[in-house]
């Protein structure tokens, strides 16, 4: 139990610094940077939720969204910067 609350503020946490990184950083591609790690919070609470059911469906549903968002994020992370410097928006 004090295993998947610890998972789960540490995915808090990345979220709030994620959004503070979004409000604060000037430009388009600093705030993408940011915005790509939420993925780091979605591993971590899929993983609060694994510690705390135990092996069931609901467990094996959090690990496939963490799974889709570590092999997602990624490709549309490049896509987004690679429009970003197409349309030349940098601000």
């Amino acid at each position: 139990m004090i295993v998947a609350t610890a998972l789960l503020a540490l995915g808090v946490a990345v979220v709030l610094l994620a959004c503070a990184g979004l409000v604060l950083m000037p430009t388009a591609l600093d705030r993408l940077h940011y915005a790509s790690a939420g993925v780091t919070a979605t591993v971590l609470v899929a993983a609060a939720v694994v510690v705390h059911e135990g092996a069931t469906e609901l467990s094996s549903r959090a690990l496939l969204v963490a799974l889709f968002s570590v092999v997602a994020t990624p490709a549309l992370t490049h896509a987004t910067a690679r429009a970003i410097d197409a349309r030349g928006a940098r601000r």
